[in-house]
């Protein structure tokens, strides 16, 4: 049978830290160089890189693989070897990928790094779509994605039933399935319920077979080598070995052990100990440790104190349950062979660099004397070679019986194999006598197995979760009682546990859970507190498990129960647009000003006067004549209702969460449902945290209630179960110490016991915005660690301050921000670093300009007018009535509606919802319920950017507080910052709270920064220091600042 080699993991240049001079050419002519038959492409699912390679690349049909169209571009590419390579046939290409997934899976920040292998380019461009939802592909070959390993395995199972995934180096300790620093310890730990699609593991430079087989967990699996390159001098470095007919399908079924005209017959390996992680140790500390050295100092390093990176010796050594290599696949029998790249041995003959001119020519020769350079290291008999280059010979043939002097690799470091001593090497220097094996034992000993030991607890595991058992405070306001109860509830205090506990307790108590409401402030939170209550309960049955929702949500099904049919619901922008056109002779400056204040004092149940009244009566008729609805007019309609007894609530309890947020309408409708004496009212929030008197919240919601209900009974909860204590003290001092619910004490002592010294909030000072955002990028990267080694070797070499750096998930950190329009620079640099990022407040489809004019077509039909007559679309309605599709068929040509468009996410979000939901009304109603807060919790695993407002009852390892000027966080109104001069800036007092909610979402670390220059609304501002900073304690933030000058440099500075 015919023999082939295949390298089917490499990268091209469009990965970082790969050559620049990749091309699919290139790559031809280093493979023929190299003697491989089939070669992987390489980061498939980037789009440059697929569009050349589907222009260079011809499909052929023998083998369900690819080649290089024009053959003479190869030879063009590497014209030093074209007298040998002219003739040798062009390899095979594999359609290939590396992901690099970052997340978070029972409790433990996981990195694995996972090969995708596709039989055409239309599978890789579907792979590529849905991939493209889960964040950037286009900044790396390799993108990081927050995609859990398990289900980017289903979405390749998905694509194409002929696709299938590899788990990368797997004992690499960072970025692989069984990495010592954020790997699993089992296969199923990894894949869950997928694990059997799971046949081939790629076990990388740092491990060969003879340790891999000491596992039993990894029978049956094909394990595979390739190179990883990064270059095309790298190719062929490991390889798969393969007999019989070369083709897509046969690759595949053999690695499945499959029957197959392919067979799988083993692999060419690296020294093991020339791997960058064989052995264990620091880098920077110069220490390096064999397993057993480790063990005896508990993994730390005797230098710095700090963990060990522990290498894949002590990690094979620490899963491993037997004391000798079983080889249970007939791939094993046949063994495997370990080489040492050509230039290497050439270059230890001449003394010089792998890289120099002298070894590349010397390199060339080989080639063009004997083929390709596998063929060298492996079947080109030893004489040949020797009569070529004695000393040459005389390595290839040391190097076949495995008797080579190791160095392992540690920490990032590659390992050293040599085959000559000091003295051999300066006989080749001068031409001095010996025999080329002095200095060499006769005997070399073989590589050692690594014995079979006890498993030491997992370094860097997550710690068991605690059981949670509600604290002195928490059990008090659970319990109280059957008087109105209001809990003032401190960030972090447990709010949710508290409502939940109480919920259950007046569910033993026997009360009918029909008889409870629970009323939240969003649909996302009502969610959250129906999944809390259905699985304290064990039951997510209706009839069993309370009904949780928002005022909004139940007055609109009050509303559609006496009318018979729903309203089409209004958002806020759309509700100003009809009020405009009910108000069409008023102009546009005093009608957005009226509209503004008739939402006031709507919420505050005030009466209007004069003009704004007759303006209000407009409004009505016009909603009216259409069936339409605003928020208000849902609550309105509802306590007029019961006050007129033609509504009688029908529960007996009702609790109420975030009760600082509710206006006085809302809160009026709360006391309407409830007797008179407020009996079965438990309201918790936190007057701290009130931060949306723009939208009407009542300003002190504890004394409209206490007015109404003198018996009401207040408790605070002051017990931080989130926050560190030197992130609590500093938020408390922003406030004066005038906390409502008096000071935060965080719960856990171990949020607040770190080493002396180590900072955990930082205040950078930058010269403009793009410096700015430059600092918060670099950060976000080095907490993240990057999807890549040689990245995180230079977080390794910037001295960023972050003991936690590399250590989380993209979705444990979030950018908050004051105003919107801060947002996409920031979300841009972050992508552009390869981070998976999301701004979920505008990445709805409705976002999208031509899909929300779609949507406002829509709304024209149903009765919600746009007075802007350019924008209209040029369209019946009755093409209008069948769907977005039909519209896009109707615009198939125009520069709006082209193609493009048809293909982009904004459409397809746009027809699936109008499918899921049935038409242009229920889509516009779902469109206008969902809030800013409801979009964060599907895009989880990535970076967060939002407004402060949103990220209210979230919160994050890290936070990220930029933009920190007067005029923006305190917000001094667009007015000022676009210099007009009407100017009516928010309440300062609230702009204090927005900002100790900003600071109160951070676990671990907040980063706060501002900027001497930045522009706003297309103007260059200059604005000072925000004035809340000069109310920070000195002794918890450290400051620092990035001067201008010859050299840009941090430096570190008091803080005021």
């Amino acid at each position: 049978m015919n023999e082939f080699r295949a390298d089917l993991h490499i990268h091209s240049r469009y990965s970082r830290a790969t050559s620049k001079k990749l091309t699919s050419a290139l790559l031809a002519a280093w493979a023929r160089v190299k003697g491989l038959h089939v070669l992987g492409t390489g980061d498939i699912t980037h789009g440059a890189w697929r569009k050349e390679l589907q222009d260079t690349l011809i499909f052929d049909e023998a083998s369900g693989l690819y080649r290089l169209a024009d053959t003479r571009a190869a030879d063009a590419a590497l014209p030093e070897y074209v007298e040998k390579t002219e003739d040798a046939a062009s390899p095979f290409f594999m359609l290939q990928g590396e992901i690099s997934s970052i997340y978070k899976r029972a409790g433990a920040v996981r990195k694995v790094h996972n090969l995708v292998y596709l039989p055409n380019f239309e599978a890789a461009e579907k792979l590529s779509c849905k991939l493209a939802q889960a964040g950037n592909l286009e900044s790396d070959g390799r993108p990081i994605l927050g995609l859990d390993s398990r289900n980017l395995l289903e979405i390749v199972l998905e694509t194409d039933p002929r696709a299938f995934l590899i788990p990368a180096h797997i004992w690499t300790p960072w970025f692989s399935l069984f990495g010592s620093k954020s790997g699993f310890d089992d296969i199923r730990e990894c894949f869950d319920d997928l694990s059997q699609e799971i046949f081939a593991l790629e076990t990388g430079l740092s491990s060969d077979p003879a340790m891999n087989r000491l596992l039993t967990a990894l029978d049956g699996y094909a394990l595979v080598s390739n190179s990883d390159a990064h270059s095309g001098e790298n190719l062929g470095r490991e390889a798969n070995l393969f007999s019989g007919r070369i083709s897509y399908d046969g690759i595949h079924r053999s690695l499945k052990g499959l029957p197959s005209d392919t067979a799988f017959d083993g692999t060419l390996e690296f020294y093991p100990e020339e791997g960058k992680y064989h052995l264990d140790g620091h880098r920077k500390c110069n220490v390096v440790l064999n397993p057993p050295e480790t063990r005896s100092l508990g993994g730390i390093c005797p230098v710095c104190g700090k963990p060990l990176t522990v290498g894949v010796l002590s990690r094979v050594r620490e899963l491993a349950d037997r004391r000798e290599p079983v080889y249970t696949r007939v791939a094993d029998g046949k063994g495997f062979s370990s080489l040492i790249p050509l230039a290497e041995i050439i270059a230890e003959i001449f003394s010089c660099g792998a890289k120099t001119q002298k070894v590349y020519a010397a390199h060339a020769s080989a080639v063009k004397k004997f083929g390709s350079e596998l063929d060298v290291l492996q079947s080109v008999p030893v004489a040949d070679i020797a009569r070529f280059m004695p000393p040459l010979g005389e390595g290839i043939a040391r190097m076949r019986k495995g008797q080579v002097i190791r160095e392992g690799g540690y920490d990032g470091e590659y390992g050293v194999i040599r085959l000559f001593s000091e003295k051999e090497k300066r006989a080749f220097r001068y031409g001095g006598p010996g025999s080329f094996l002095a200095g060499i034992p006769d005997n070399m000993p073989a590589p050692t197995m690594p014995a079979v030991m006890p498993a030491p607890a997992k370094p860097g595991a997550a710690p068991q979760k605690e059981r949670y058992r509600l604290n002195d405070a928490q059990t008090k306001a659970v319990r109280a009682g059957p008087w109105p109860v209001l809990v003032l509830a401190g960030p972090g205090t447990g709010k949710t546990r508290t409502l939940v506990e109480r919920t259950a307790r007046l569910l033993a108590e026997g009360v009918n859970p029909r008889h409870i409401l629970a009323v939240t402030f969003t649909r996302r939170a009502a969610k959250e507190m129906h999944e809390r209550l259905a699985s304290m309960l064990g039951n997510d049955s209706q009839e069993f498990v309370p009904r949780s929702d928002t005022l909004h949500a139940l007055a609109f099904e009050v509303w559609q129960r006496v009318h018979g049919v729903p309203p089409t619901l209004l958002n806020e922008e759309s509700a100003g647009r009809v009020f405009a056109e009910a108000n069409i002779t008023v102009p546009t400056a005093a009608v957005r000003e009226a509209w503004e204040s008739l939402s006031l004092i709507r919420e505050k149940q005030e009466t209007p006067q004069g003009d704004l009244a007759r303006m209000r009566v407009a409004y009505a008729r016009r909603k009216t004549a259409w069936n339409l609805a605003d928020y208000t007019d849902l609550l309105e309609f509802w306590l007029q209702r019961i006050q007129t007894g033609l509504f009688t609530p029908p529960w007996t309890e009702i609790l109420a969460d975030e009760i600082q947020d509710f206006s006085t309408l809302q809160l009026s409708l709360v006391r309407a449902l409830l007797p008179k004496d407020g009996k079965g009212f438990f309201g918790i929030g936190d007057p701290d945290q009130s931060i949306y008197a723009f939208r009407g919240a009542c300003a002190d919601a504890r004394a409209f209630l206490q007015s109404a209900w003198p018996t009401m009974e207040s408790m605070p909860l002051w017990e931080n179960y989130r926050s560190r204590q030197d992130i609590l003290h500093t938020a408390s001092t922003l406030l004066g110490r005038k906390s409502a619910c008096g000071p935060l004490v965080a719960a856990y002592r171990r949020l607040s016991e770190d080493a002396e010294g180590i900072p955990h909030i930082h205040l950078f000072e930058a010269p403009t915005a793009e410096a700015e955002i430059a600092w918060i990028a670099a950060r976000v990267s080095a907490l993240v660690g990057g999807g890549s080694l040689t990245l995180r070797d230079k977080v390794r070499k910037t001295d960023l301050f972050l003991p936690e750096a590399g250590t989380h998930s993209p979705g444990d950190i979030a950018v908050l921000v004051r105003m919107r329009v801060l947002a996409p620079a920031l979300q841009k640099a972050l992508a552009r670093a390869g981070i998976p990022v999301a701004a979920p407040e505008t990445d709805g489809f409705w976002a999208d300009e031509r899909a929300a004019r779609i949507l406002r077509e829509a709304g024209r039909m149903l009765g919600i007018c746009d007075s802007r007559e350019e924008d209209k679309l040029p369209i019946s309605d009755a093409v209008l009535a069948q769907g977005p599709e039909s519209i896009a068929a109707h615009f198939d040509r125009t520069e709006c509606f082209d193609a493009l468009f048809r293909s982009s996410s904004a459409f397809k979000a746009l027809t699936r919802a109008y499918k899921e939901h049935g038409g242009w009304q229920e889509v516009i109603n779902w469109v206008s319920l969902q809030t800013e807060l409801e979009l964060v919790k599907s895009k989880s695993e990535r970076v967060q950017i939002m407004s402060l407002h949103a990220a209210k009852g979230l919160e994050f390892r890290s936070v990220f507080l930029p933009a920190l000027e007067d005029g923006i966080l305190p917000y001094a109104g667009s007015a000022a910052l676009t210099c007009r001069t009407k100017n009516d800036p928010p309440n300062p007092d609230e702009e204090r709270r927005l900002m100790y909610v900003g600071l109160t979402r951070a676990r671990e670390n907040l980063f706060l920064s501002f900027a001497g220059s930045r522009k706003i609304f297309g103007r260059e501002t200059r604005l000072r220091p925000s004035r809340f900073l000069a109310d920070l304690p000195t002794d918890t933030v450290r400051r620092s600042a990035l001067l201008v000058g010859k050299k840009r440099a941090e430096t570190h500075l008091p803080l005021f």
